[in-house]
């Protein structure tokens, strides 16, 4: 029974994943000319340490602002995705920032301490553990989880 029940509720976590990757997809496209109008034109808007930042880049690359013009983010290094600290200018490449109000159900500083405590871990997955699930999970305590090559729920989703 316990493992129908933790089945289930990996399942449950991986739809919940799939329709974010979806909806982040839909507003990638749908945002595109606003972006590039906005990056041209706009200033980005006041950032503050432990917010959920994100640029559109011709999909939405998330990130969490740890203050002194520092970012931490899931990103690609010389083709392995892996969780690294950039400074801001990097983070953006030019695009312009968009804060992102993505629940923060413990504080800023946690949230910052949470990213700092994943910096160079790998285990990058488009559907199951991107660049937004890492920013989420910063922020929104200990019932979110970072999928690694090694947790159970990796294995689950066949991933092995």
């Amino acid at each position: 029974m316990f493992c129908l029940k933790y089945t289930l509720t990996l399942l449950s976590e991986a739809i919940e994943r799939v329709t974010r990757t979806t909806i982040n997809a839909v507003e990638s496209s749908q945002a595109a000319p606003y972006k590039a109008i906005h990056a041209f034109f706009g200033k980005d808007p006041e950032i503050v340490k432990g917010d959920h930042i994100s640029v559109f880049c011709g999909y939405i690359h998330h990130g969490i602002y740890i203050g002194d013009g520092m970012v931490i983010h899931f990103t690609k290094v010389d083709g392995l995705g892996i969780i690294q600290m950039d400074t801001i200018e990097t983070f953006k490449n030019g695009k312009a920032i968009e804060i992102r109000n993505s629940p923060l159900n413990c504080s800023r500083e946690e949230a910052i301490q949470k990213a700092y405590s994943k910096l160079y871990t790998t285990g990058y997955n488009l559907v199951f553990n991107n660049c937004e699930h890492f920013v989420v999970w910063c922020r929104d305590g200990d019932n979110k989880k970072i999928y690694t090559p090694s947790s159970a729920a990796w294995q689950v989703m066949g991933n092995r």
